[in-house]
């Protein structure tokens, strides 16, 4: 498919850009509430610093139980009697107990709403997240106005219910009711009136997503019936989910059609040319428009199916435009990746960045997605929405979020994208049909299937590296070290626009047994190149977050790097000089970035700041390389090289046979490998017709490394390739009408352990 292009080669960065603070002020994050005493077993628990688990052991054992997580360092909590609450507030390590009233429980949006005597939907949320709240709220059914009560079988804490102003008074008297919060109302992510251009395929990286699985939850998918599907989909479709409209999955409105093709399609209809970014891997599809067109969005359903059959990346082109709220969606998005930290979900932002600031929507602004906002194309002759691809797109929702932290995470190209067409929808619902099997449409939805693609690419290369279930919070990591930053306030552009081809060139760890509160771990990293900015990454799946809280982060990691000259440097600290004042309390993303970084090793820690749910695993990624920690390094026998090359290590040698023809219509061929450390190339081409044909290799961005142009049949080149990396090997016909050849290539694979 002609998919916006996400290139190989980053424009040369700027300063990191916007009004963004990272550090707030130590309170109790809560909605105010009264100091007056209450009758109620239903407490904050606040303590006098970052949570130990000793603490929690003790008040346990004084009978209390404990709740969600309230930063800064507090528990809702439920005390076993009034008159343990004195011999609680006496331990050393308690700041305050103070009452929990039920005002503080419902959400500031529904007041506007109460008062007209019309019922709402609404989402009451329990204490306790293994009790089934539909119980307690059904108790009140008989002396209040409830109705269309549901609670979902994998978050029985929660009940969906219609209810009007009488009965949320006497539902938050209830003392296993910690909120009462609005139901977003979900709405697809795309612009209909965006101005259509053609985009340029994907550069190729070598992968295809093969033995990867993508869910999408959308509108449908083409006639809904694997057996007459659109061809591009033949074949590529495990399972199927008719969940808005009861044995129907079909696709009457065209997004979803277009959605997956971005993904995952394969290019039969168009001989291979217009495919998705991922045409090996396979889709899990649930189809969640019902006859009304309104989305039915049961995230916990959705993920836990496409788990179930195998899925890993989940991509979701839909949400409620509701100003940087952490709703309910966002939690249990937040809720199930806790619960499955080997599964990505990627989330379009939104399209109502004309409204400005803080417009990035949920579930976008769940903190264990990858939020996804939407670049230009370079069609400068069809619109100004596609004239610079280092621009974000203006209708891109933007950041912060309610709670202050940064989102989106990444952008991607989004603007006029063809893909896969239903053959249900009428074109009125596309920016432009091309014929009958593709059309274009624009938005951040279509942003967010294409990294989906990119990601299930990704996740092939990890595979292929022996990381078997890489966690969503390593492949986060990846993805925003490796990001092009575009010079835009962070706002919009988040860390940067992906770079595919970056992001596997990074050195990356997964660590999966975490740390908790006061412990660190300490890693080296090396730097040889000064021309190229340095970023290491820290992001890890964080606990999902209280609807009783104004913060959501629950537990706080916090990145320290010390230069080799010395300098102290915090995470996310980019914006105003000393770097190392403000230390982020808020993302469970921190980021090292500096432009032009000295050479020399950069030790760096991870610290567990405050972990109240733990333990955190966390993952790190960085565009330098892993060394020895500096007790470690002065053991080895062997130095640094002072050329700035890798240092050299056993390799596997990887053997490739290509074999094709060249002639005037096609007179040369590219091939791109992919090596994992520094070492020998070695090719050897020959061909039987009467011809003469040339070699050349090529780096990454197009440098010209070494050629063999002789007359020689065959036509061999040995070089040694100077690191790890993406490389081209371009055939080129110099003499003779047509020749068919074969290549063999021999360079760099897996590293062998030692």
């Amino acid at each position: 498919m002609l998919l916006a292009s996400v290139p190989a080669e980053a424009s040369q960065p700027g300063e990191r850009r916007g009004n963004i603070e990272i550090e707030a002020q130590e309170e109790l994050a809560l909605e105010k509430t009264s100091s007056r005493p209450s009758a109620s077993d239903l407490v904050v628990i606040q303590l006098s610093g970052p949570v130990r688990e000793q603490w929690k052991d003790e008040l346990e054992d004084l009978g209390v139980k404990l709740g969600d997580y309230i930063p800064d360092y507090a528990f809702l909590a439920k005390l076993p009697s009034a008159e343990e609450r004195k011999e609680i507030e006496q331990l050393s390590f308690v700041k305050k107990v103070i009452p929990y009233h039920p005002q503080a429980k419902l959400a500031p949006q529904l007041r506007s709403t109460l008062g007209k005597n019309k019922p709402v939907e609404v989402a009451v949320i329990g204490f306790d997240q293994k009790v089934d709240m539909l119980r307690t709220v059904s108790r009140l059914a008989d002396e209040a106005n409830i109705k269309e009560i549901e609670s979902p079988e994998i978050a029985p804490h929660i009940s969906i219910v219609t209810m009007d102003e009488e009965a949320i008074g006497q539902v938050i008297e209830s003392e296993d009711v910690i909120a009462i919060i609005p139901v977003p109302e979900n709405q697809l992510h795309n612009d209909i009136a965006a101005t259509i251009v053609h985009a340029d395929e994907l550069a190729s990286t070598g992968y295809t997503g093969k033995g990867q699985i993508v869910g999408v939850a959308d509108t449908g998918l083409d006639t809904g019936d694997v057996k007459s599907i659109h061809p591009d989909f033949q074949g590529q479709v495990n399972s199927l989910y008719a969940m808005g409209r009861q044995n129907d999955a079909s696709d009457r409105h065209g997004h979803g059609t277009h959605v997956a093709g971005a993904v995952l399609g394969t290019g039969q209809a168009s001989n291979g040319q217009y495919k998705g970014m991922a045409p090996d891997a396979k889709l899990v599809f649930h189809s969640i428009e019902d006859r009304s067109g309104k989305l039915v969005t049961d995230v916990e359903t959705i993920l836990q199916e496409a788990y179930e059959d195998g899925a890993r990346i989940h991509s979701d082109s839909w949400g409620a435009d509701d100003n940087g709220a952490y709703s309910l969606s966002s939690f249990l998005f937040d809720r199930f990746l806790w619960e499955h930290p080997d599964m990505t979900a990627l989330v379009a932002a939104g399209n109502a960045g004309w409204t400005g600031y803080q417009s990035v929507g949920s579930p976008a602004t769940a903190k264990n997605v990858i939020a996804v906002g939407a670049t230009e194309n370079v069609r400068p002759n069809l619109g100004s929405h596609s004239d610079n691809k280092d621009e974000v797109w203006t209708d891109s929702s933007r950041g912060l979020t309610e709670d202050g932290r940064l989102k989106p995470d990444i952008v991607a190209p989004g603007t006029s994208i063809l893909s896969t067409r239903s053959s249900l929808a009428p074109s009125k619902n596309f920016d432009k049909r091309f014929n009958d099997y593709y059309a274009y449409m624009s938005g951040t939805s279509l942003a967010t299937p294409i990294l989906a693609g990119g990601v299930a690419q990704i996740r092939q290369f990890l595979d292929e590296q022996g990381e078997k279930e890489p966690s969503g919070a390593l492949l986060k990591a990846i993805l925003l070290t490796s990001a092009d930053d575009l010079g835009e306030d962070m706002r919009k552009q988040g860390f940067g626009r992906a770079n595919l081809a970056r992001a596997i060139q990074t050195s990356y760890k997964d660590v999966k047994d975490g740390l908790r509160t006061r412990e660190k771990a300490e890693y080296a990293v090396k730097v040889t190149d000064s021309s190229q900015p340095f970023a290491i990454t820290l992001a890890w799946t964080d606990y999902p977050a209280s609807f009783a809280a104004r913060r959501t982060l629950v537990n706080d990691l916090n990145l320290k790097v010390t230069t080799p000259s010395g300098e102290r440097l915090n995470g996310n600290d980019f914006f105003e000089a000393p770097y190392d004042d403000q230390v982020d309390n808020l993302n469970n993303v921190e980021q090292i970035w500096i432009v032009e970084p000295e050479k020399g090793t950069y030790t760096v820690t991870v610290e567990g700041y405050n972990i109240p749910k733990g333990p955190q695993p966390y993952a790190i990624a960085t565009t330098g390389t892993w060394a020895k920690v500096k007790d470690e390094e002065e053991k080895e026998d062997g130095k640094d090289d002072d050329n700035g090359q890798e240092d050299s290590e056993p390799y596997e040698v990887r053997n490739e046979l290509k074999k094709g023809t060249l002639n005037k219509k096609t007179p040369y061929r590219e091939y791109v490998i992919r090596t994992f450390v520094a070492g020998e190339l070695s090719l050897s081409l020959e061909w039987d017709e009467d011809a003469d044909l040339q070699m050349y290799v090529y780096d990454n961005n197009g440098k010209e490394l070494a050629a063999a142009t002789g007359t020689d049949n065959p036509e061999t080149l040995k070089m040694k390739l100077p690191k790890s990396g993406l490389y081209k090997i371009r055939l080129e016909l110099a003499d003779g009408k047509e020749a068919k050849y074969r290549l063999d290539l021999r360079y760099p694979g897996k590293t062998k352990k030692r």
